[in-house]
């Protein structure tokens, strides 16, 4: 119901959609979301199949103390923008938890990330569908 419309006494409350409404915040927010899974992704992956190899096989140390101290610290900005993004999209617990899970399992980041992109454009024409009806005055 739009905000400056009275509402007629008895009817009832449309159901709103799932997700948040879509803004620009949510956007911005979740393109920092995707520039920062990529980014410890790749680390974590550099780490796994590089450094710990080299660690543990040539007792080459140094390439998995930098990048695991520079995946950690990555890691924290990830999880920062993580939060942003589910504050501002009001996620719910399992979206979140699989998203802090993301980014301790190598390749699990971007399947995590395509799924959540998935999701909230789904969420996204589900409210655009829902604003199209209280517009219109049809069905919900």
């Amino acid at each position: 119901m739009p905000p400056d419309a009275d509402p007629t006494p008895g009817d009832p409350e449309p159901a709103v959609p799932p997700g948040a409404p879509p803004d620009r915040s949510i956007q911005r927010a979740l393109f920092r979301y995707r520039v920062m899974t990529y980014i410890v992704g790749t680390a974590l992956i550099v780490l796994v199949f590089v450094g710990v190899p080299l660690q543990v096989w040539a007792h080459f140390t140094l390439v998995a103390k930098v990048e695991g101290t520079i995946h950690g610290y990555l890691y924290l900005v990830y999880l920062a923008t993580a939060a942003d993004l589910a504050r501002r999209a009001h996620w719910r617990l399992g979206r979140i938890v699989a998203v802090v899970l993301a980014g301790f399992v190598p390749f699990l980041a971007f399947y995590v990330e395509h799924r959540v992109v998935v999701q909230m454009r789904a969420e996204r024409a589900a409210w655009a569908e829902w604003e199209a009806s209280l517009a219109t005055g049809g069905p919900l």
